[in-house]
């Protein structure tokens, strides 16, 4: 794909996930991920240059509708770029309910730039 910025490249490629393969664009809805999968996007942080940056986020709810002001939100946990992760130390975090409580974050959906996309897991047979 080669679109993806150089902290999403190397986040991919530390879990093991093949930018041709393991990922897919979904859409903004509440059926992007189930709870406990890995989805990224670039979110707009404010307003001028560089205010686009790309988070990665393990859901822990599917999109909801905040009653007060009507936004569609996406709610999970920021996974820094730079950790040492696999899918499967990913999902024991979370199992384990071990992901700090400071990273928790609740994501607007109108403020996601472009597309949003989810890191398939991919069965051991299909990386062979």
């Amino acid at each position: 794909m080669g679109q993806f910025s150089k902290g999403i490249q190397n986040f991919l490629a530390q879990v093991g996930a093949d930018e041709n393969r393991s990922v897919s664009k979904v859409p903004k809805s509440d059926s992007c991920a189930k709870v406990g999968e890995v989805v990224f996007f670039r979110y707009k942080l404010g307003t001028g240059k560089g205010s686009r940056s790309f988070r990665i986020v393990l859901m822990t709810e599917p999109i909801t509708r905040d009653a007060k002001t009507g936004n569609k939100l996406l709610t999970g946990f920021k996974v820094p770029e730079d950790g040492e992760y696999t899918p499967d130390s990913l999902e024991t975090l979370y199992n384990n309910k071990e992901l700090p409580e400071p990273e928790f974050r609740t994501y607007i959906m109108s403020n996601i730039f472009g597309s949003l996309y989810k890191v398939v897991k991919l069965d051991s047979k299909d990386q062979e």
